[in-house]
């Protein structure tokens, strides 16, 4: 794995994406630490990363998680049963 500094990758950024493209991962460091990750990426992992840093995701499951708290929920087969008897 190779470590570059965000001077380097200001320098050398299509290098580095030929790099990752190949499947070799690369650190950035920002003064001396570690900062970042530069990875090849798939339409898959795509969809799984935008899928995760959707707001409207990540409000949805945590009015979920209020509602499961505070007991406002319905099990399947109470919700069939009421269907069934609708």
């Amino acid at each position: 794995m190779k470590f570059v500094s965000v001077s380097e990758l200001k320098n050398a950024t299509s290098a580095i994406v030929r790099r990752v493209s190949g499947g070799r991962p690369v650190v950035v460091v920002k003064h001396g630490k570690p900062c970042a990750a530069v990875v090849r990426l798939s339409a898959e992992n795509l969809d799984q990363l935008l899928f995760e840093e959707s707001t409207v995701v990540k409000q949805a499951l945590q009015e979920a998680l209020e509602d499961v708290k505070h007991q406002r929920y319905v099990t399947l087969a109470g919700y069939l049963r009421g269907k069934r008897s609708a």
